[in-house]
């Protein structure tokens, strides 16, 4: 097997760099399924040990995830798990709200500019949450609805909006897992949020695309807001 080039290996080591993304990948990963919940301590030699990686990439993960919102650094005391409170929810749905009216005013400000393989995939999507929302796992819909709007976003090539819109997808993931949602009424959902977006971006109307997406937001942020007032600091669920 052939080990070298004249320019060097063929396989180059894990750099410092790629260390702490990945340090960074499994500790988010973790926060938002839920396995490390609001305020639980997160100890560099206890995760560098987890993690099998040395300590410097995993004090550098957390302060890349401080930066992101899922971890808060407190002098003297350490890393902990962000709470997720009403300005968090508010924060990261106001940005995806706007990052979506960005890209709809970039994909129908030009009549032409979504290829029809982009809208036959969106058409795929609308029809699957339908679907979905007659199965009783809801998680089908949660999935498809994210690639819903992820398909929307990458639609438009513009790599800055998809980046942040997909970063944000795992707040909303955490939202979820955290305050256990239950969507009653998946089939009215789908009808009004995705069946009718995009049959608004099919026909080029961007006045109600858009109306739509906010409508959309609006109604996602109400309902979470509504559920955080039953959470304790801890994520625990209030006695009522």
């Amino acid at each position: 097997m052939r080990q070298a080039t004249e320019t060097g290996a063929i396989l180059a080591p894990m750099t410092q760099v790629e260390t702490t993304q990945f340090a960074a990948e499994q500790i988010r990963n973790a926060i938002i399924a839920g396995h490390f919940k609001p305020g639980d301590r997160l100890v560099e030699q206890q995760l560098t040990d987890m993690l099998n990686v040395s300590r410097h990439p995993v004090r550098e993960a957390l302060r890349l995830l401080a930066r992101e919102g899922f971890v808060e650094i407190q002098r003297n005391k350490g890393a902990s798990v962000s709470a997720v409170d009403a300005d968090s929810v508010v924060d990261v749905y106001n940005i995806r709200m706007a990052l979506g009216r960005i890209a709809l005013d970039h994909l129908l400000s030009v009549p032409g500019r979504i290829s029809p393989d982009v809208l036959k995939r969106l058409e795929k999507l609308s029809l699957n949450s339908l679907k979905f929302a007659a199965l009783e796992d809801q998680s089908h819909t949660l999935l498809n609805d994210f690639e819903f709007q992820q398909a929307i976003i990458d639609a438009t090539g513009l790599q800055r909006t998809m980046r942040y819109f997909s970063e944000l997808t795992g707040d909303v993931r955490r939202f979820n897992n955290l305050l256990s949602v239950v969507y009653t009424d998946r089939k009215g959902d789908a009808e009004k949020y995705v069946v009718k977006l995009f049959e608004a971006i099919r026909d080029g109307d961007r006045e109600e695309a858009q109306r739509i997406w906010q409508a959309k937001f609006h109604k996602a942020v109400h309902r979470y807001l509504a559920l955080i007032k039953d959470i304790e600091p801890d994520g625990a669920r209030r006695p009522r």
